[in-house]
């Protein structure tokens, strides 16, 4: 886990940044103005962690774990307005179920995506700032 500890979170990054370019450009889903944001954030994650993960460079988690957080604080606002003030000015993707049947929506799978990433990257730094190796 040492040596491949950030090749978890790049490949989750890299999970969600396909899916979200698979449903925008071979669904033809226009995103709204909060998923944007978000890919906005998740995008950047992809090269960085990337670039990190091959490097082995935790360091670069003080630099990423911002930007993730931000990302996770627009997913929450963006299912708090979906869920609880049913707006309907969002893109079709909003509301699109990931199964036909489940209640988990496309801004829900995001929000589990940032989720995950950032208590990866929490455990990460603090499992190498123990070691003082960061």
């Amino acid at each position: 886990m040492k040596k491949f500890g950030l090749f978890f979170p790049w490949l989750l990054v890299c999970i969600g940044t396909v899916g979200s370019l698979f449903f925008s450009e071979i669904t033809n889903e226009d995103p709204c103005t909060l998923c944007w944001y978000q890919r906005v954030i998740l995008f950047p994650l992809a090269i960085i962690l990337g670039i990190a993960a091959f490097r082995n460079a935790y360091r670069i988690i003080l630099y990423v774990l911002p930007l993730s957080l931000i990302g996770l604080a627009i997913s929450v606002y963006h299912v708090v307005l979906i869920k609880f003030f049913a707006q309907n000015n969002f893109c079709p993707s909003c509301t699109l179920k990931a199964v036909s049947d489940d209640p988990i929506t496309m801004p829900i799978l995001s929000l589990l995506a940032f989720l995950v990433l950032n208590i990866l990257l929490i455990w990460l730094y603090v499992k190498h700032r123990r070691s003082k190796k960061l």
